[in-house]
């Protein structure tokens, strides 16, 4: 039999072969197909990354988009940020789903107003008035914005206490101590203070371009804990995550462990990765290192943008996911267990095609409803000029189908697969409610683009939590559908990816099977729920019982 470290190598040899194009060419045999509805939908916004002769950092690395129902109606809006924050380039901008796959421009109505240089954002219902928040990041400040109820946003951000300081990029929101309240987990990049002081690029022409981010001193993250009263308290140094210091890009709230409380993974760029275990109580145990999950096979760093979790193999346990710069395999930890991770980004194939390509967006979703979770990564390199890639800074991006048991081949079905952009932030959303997960994408410098999924729908179940005593989203809560096929594990979450937030609703494809037998709920209050005889082919409101039910 052949030695684990020759399949090892044998693994890696394959995964540093040149991808070329799509390894799909033809769209002939593809469970579902995507294409790029933005305009057709009404989508209108191009990104403005606001390029300079200087080449500041920041230029190169936003933004995102947000998913959320934000007027209550069941379909689910969009909000994309705006790097450059002017009247030209037109500010975030907020797009009403109509619900006949078009949608509305209603940003003036809305109330958001221009800020700092726009990153990320992310939705949720932290007052838990039945009404969807924003928070949306950037560079020298950040903004919480209250739902109203009327199509209109209040900054609240000096009231909350949440405007935080430096270069801020992706945002988590998770009740991390069980109070029934959400917390907020800020992720922030690099110190850009001396930035003027550099020169990168070649230094015979004199010609700019941006710099490496190993250059820039890192800093830590914020956690603020939710007070119930609409202000939050930095819980940064208590909570034992200030003892951190990384260069932060994505992040995710998942419970990896089974314990019952939100842990989180936090992709840095050029040093490890952190993995902070929920204790409770507010406090957190930095395990990057002896769980496995910080660095790669090799024992390094990588260069991590996008991250997410997910049960990739039928285990049960929440694996986690990795999108890495170019000469680096994104990075897939499989859950063995006990805080314990094993890197299999070549074995599984989840890396192989990515060693040319610089990964952003990474989400989760099953395509093609056969009840195993896929992955998209949005990918587009940051330099003017890069080293390995074609000549320009836009990439392909990725869809690497999931086997059930953790093994992913990757193959593009449709048009934007076949099509090079600068892909950053990237959110799933079933945004015409048919059952088929559609795909968001941000692009650098140009305009965005909304995959929808335009595959031949089987049976599918979707969930739509409501919180008593948890969180009036559920967020946080495990959920675990049992069919004819198998077990399927999902949590709902507001965070992961890049930048952006996905729809919180849970929508599980049923594949083979023809029914549901039923669905445990584990709420973030602890409450255990059994549904059973849910309806197919539709989104149906689950509500916590409440202590006296």
């Amino acid at each position: 039999m052949i030695g684990a470290a020759v399949r090892v190598a044998l693994a890696l040899l394959a995964a540093v072969a040149p991808a070329g194009r799509s390894a799909a060419g033809a769209d002939g045999g593809c469970p579902v197909v995507f294409r790029d509805d933005a305009r057709a939908a009404g989508i209108d916004f191009r990104h403005d990354r606001g390029a300079t002769p200087a080449h500041r950092l920041p230029e190169t690395m936003g933004s995102g988009l947000a998913w959320l129902d934000f007027d209550g109606d069941g379909l689910m809006d969009l909000f994309v940020v705006q790097s450059v924050q002017s009247k030209e380039s037109g500010g975030d901008r907020l797009y009403r789903n109509n619900g006949d796959g078009k949608f509305t421009d209603v940003t003036a109505r809305a109330g958001f107003h221009l800020h700092s240089y726009g990153m990320g954002a992310a939705a949720a219902d932290y007052d838990n008035d039945g009404r969807v928040d924003l928070y949306v990041t950037g560079v020298g400040g950040n903004v919480l914005y209250r739902n109203n109820g009327d199509g209109t946003f209040t900054d609240v951000t000096a009231k909350s206490g949440v405007v935080g300081s430096g270069w801020s990029t992706s945002a988590a929101w998770a009740d991390f101590d069980g109070d029934g309240l959400l917390d907020l987990f800020v992720a922030r990049y690099v110190d850009t203070t001396r930035e003027p002081e550099f020169f990168c690029g070649d230094s015979a022409t004199g010609r700019r371009d941006y710099c490496d981010p190993k250059l820039y001193p890192g800093t830590h993250e914020i956690l603020f804990h939710n007070n119930g009263d609409g202000t939050f308290t930095d819980a940064t140094e208590t909570s034992g995550i200030g003892d951190a210091v990384g260069k932060a890009l994505g992040v995710v709230a998942a419970d990896v462990d089974g314990d019952g409380r939100p842990d989180l993974y936090v992709a840095n760029d050029t040093v490890m990765n952190f993995l902070f275990h929920n204790l409770g109580g507010g406090r957190f145990e930095d395990v990057s290192l002896i769980s496995g999950a910080g660095v790669n096979a090799m024992g390094r760093p990588s260069g991590g943008m996008g991250v997410n979790a997910g049960d990739l193999t039928g285990s049960g346990r929440m694996d986690l996911i990795v999108a890495n710069f170019e000469t680096e395999l994104n990075g897939f930890y499989r859950n063995v267990g006990s805080l314990v991770f094993e890197d299999a980004a070549a074995l599984s194939g989840f890396g192989n095609s990515s060693f040319n390509f610089s990964g952003f967006g990474l989400d989760l979703l099953d395509a093609d409803g056969d009840g195993h979770l896929d992955a998209f990564v949005a990918n587009g390199h940051v330099l003017d000029r890069p080293h390995l890639s074609a000549a320009t800074r836009a990439e392909r991006p990725f869809l690497l189908w999931n086997d059930g048991h953790g093994r992913f081949r990757e193959r593009g079905c449709g048009a934007p697969f076949r099509k090079d952009v600068v892909g950053r932030g990237s959110a799933v959303a079933d945004y015409d409610n048919d059952g088929r997960p559609d795909i968001a994408v941000s692009v650098s410098g140009g305009s965005i683009e909304l995959l929808r999924n335009s595959g031949t729908t089987g049976s599918w179940i979707g969930v739509v939590l409501r919180g008593t005593k948890s969180n009036r989203e559920g967020i946080g809560a495990r959920l675990e559908l049992e069919t004819d096929a198998g077990t399927q594990v999902r949590e709902v979450r507001a965070s992961g990816s890049y930048l952006s937030t996905s729809d919180p609703r849970v929508l599980f494809g049923l594949g083979p099977a023809v029914s549901a037998r039923r669905l445990t709920i584990r709420w973030p209050s602890g409450r255990v729920q059994m549904v059973e005889s849910l309806p197919l082919r539709r989104y149906t409101v689950v509500t916590e019982p409440r202590p006296d039910q």
